[in-house]
């Protein structure tokens, strides 16, 4: 009992303690109450937050244009030639709506560092699209690096200032080959023009509105222009006729001067607009050039002469029309419906990316225009076996005859008349120079030159004749597929003097 009295004795103090305490304290906050206003805040609040990460970022794809591109990088690269790198990073699982961050690229070649470029900081988009160039980081890479084998390392966020989930997908690393292509050779002949129809004579100081359409568009690194002394010609060239003769003239030139089968370009540059402002052109033809030969003519219609030009000088380097338009002549092999560049492309000049479903082939009757992947590994192709043959030159004539009717009172169309032009076939075909007295002097390979634009069809054969031996004299050069005469080309008696 003794026990129990004193632990209730014990706790009894104990109560009587607490209370004492409390009221205590009541009284000092009561105290403070009244001292300060009941909406103060006494002491501040610092809360501890975790370390906030974005999520991820990473690269997922590099992409090397210089004029058209395709997901796998597979299409042909041009030493030499303006190229932007489209680095397409992306910020995964982000936490936040943007993310600014840059892209570091560094070059190697054979192990050997060749330098490092570095993008602007900018936001990391949530999905970079081929479609959308804002949505990727774009950078021109330098011209001495697009040569040979090429390795790119892109990196972003290369000072690691930003906190990621994972740090080993910042960078992708790239190689690229890049193949050498000669020069394109141009020479633009500027035509002083009189047009028996209004009396009118058109010219207009030699320029050069073509190449620089040629080098954001053609697989070339470089366009070597040269702009030829003035061509006169009379006529009316709102007849398919006439542009055959200027055509053949042009083409005249060319082979006397550079040489048949020469990787040069001759191009015949029309006037459209007199001294009075006023013009003759008023649409249709604009434009006609050789099929797989570097001769052609067109009309200088300003900013629209580039990709006029390079419609007609891709003739010259194989290429036949694409499917938009309604042309004739269309390449069966063509693999795009509505003539679609297929892929997507890039005017490094500008920076403009051309989508697939609103740009249509360079080929084509269809516009806006530009290079399809298609188009532009056969101008490639051909450039790259042409482009540095040399021109059948030397003491001779370069010799042109239309085969197709026209009023050239030089011409005589005799023998046969259904030749089968559409084939193109010129196995067989030889020209005969004939003497006054009918001897033949010579016989020659021939070359038949065909082109088609707007429904105007022009088709010509040309042949190189060497120097002929001491005393001779030229009557005639007579065209032959076999025994059978297609055409005959008189020319004014030449006697070759002895020497």
């Amino acid at each position: 009992m003794r026990s129990y009295a004193s632990r209730l004795s014990a706790v009894a103090v104990l109560m009587l303690g607490l209370a004492i305490i409390i009221g205590t304290l009541n009284k000092g906050f009561a105290s403070a109450a009244q001292q300060y206003p009941a909406h103060a805040v006494y002491l501040p609040v610092v809360p501890v937050r975790p370390r906030q990460t974005i999520g991820d970022l990473t690269i997922t794809h590099v992409g090397l244009y210089q004029s058209v591109q395709n997901q796998s990088n597979d299409i042909v690269l041009i030493a030499g030639k303006p190229a932007l790198l489209r680095v397409f990073a992306q910020a995964l699982h982000s936490s936040t709506p943007t993310v600014s961050s840059r892209i570091r690229v560094d070059a190697r070649r054979d192990g050997q560092f060749l330098g490092t470029i570095s993008s602007q900081a900018a936001l990391v988009s949530n999905n970079p699209t081929t479609e959308n160039m804002g949505s990727t980081f774009n950078l021109d890479l330098p011209v001495e690096w697009l040569h040979g084998e090429l390795e790119l390392t892109a990196t972003i966020d290369d000072s690691d200032s930003i906190p990621e989930l994972s740090e080993s997908n910042n960078v992708l690393r790239s190689k690229f080959v890049f193949r050498s292509v000669a020069p394109l050779q141009l020479t633009i002949v500027p035509i002083i023009y009189t047009d028996t129809v209004t009396g009118k004579t058109y010219s207009t100081p030699g320029h050069d509105p073509i190449s620089s359409w040629l080098r954001s568009a053609f697989p070339i690194s470089d366009v070597i222009v040269d702009i030829h002394a003035p061509l006169l010609f009379t006529g009316d060239l709102r007849r398919g006729s006439d542009w055959g003769l200027l055509l053949q003239n042009i083409t005249a030139l060319w082979g006397n001067e550079v040489g048949s089968g020469s990787p040069h370009i001759y191009y015949g540059l029309i006037p459209n607009i007199a001294s009075d402002g006023s013009s003759w052109f008023y649409g249709g033809l604009s434009g006609l050039g050789w099929v797989g030969q570097r001769v052609s003519i067109g009309i200088d219609l300003g900013l629209d002469t580039g990709p006029s030009a390079a419609h007609e000088i891709g003739h010259n380097l194989g290429r036949r029309h694409a499917p938009c338009g309604n042309p004739s002549g269309v390449d069966p092999n063509f693999p795009y419906a509505n003539a679609s560049i297929g892929v997507y492309g890039v005017d490094t000049t500008a920076e403009t990316l051309l989508t697939p479903d609103q740009t249509h082939d360079l080929m084509s009757y269809c516009g806006p225009e530009w290079v399809s992947d298609y188009t532009y590994e056969a101008l490639f192709q051909d450039q790259s076996l042409r482009g540095n043959q040399m021109g059948v030159t030397g003491d001779g004539l370069f010799v042109t005859t239309l085969i197709d009717g026209n009023d050239n009172a030089s011409f005589l169309a005799t023998g046969e008349t259904g030749i089968d032009i559409a084939s193109g076939s010129v196995q067989g075909i030889q020209v005969q120079v004939v003497d006054r007295k009918g001897a033949i002097l010579g016989t020659y390979p021939a070359e038949m030159y065909s082109a088609e634009e707007e429904g105007v069809s022009v088709t010509m054969l040309g042949a190189f004749v060497p120097g002929l031996g001491n005393g001779q004299s030229i009557k005639k050069f007579r065209f032959m597929r076999g025994d059978v005469v297609i055409a005959e080309q008189l020319v004014r008696e030449v006697v070759v003097p002895q020497q």
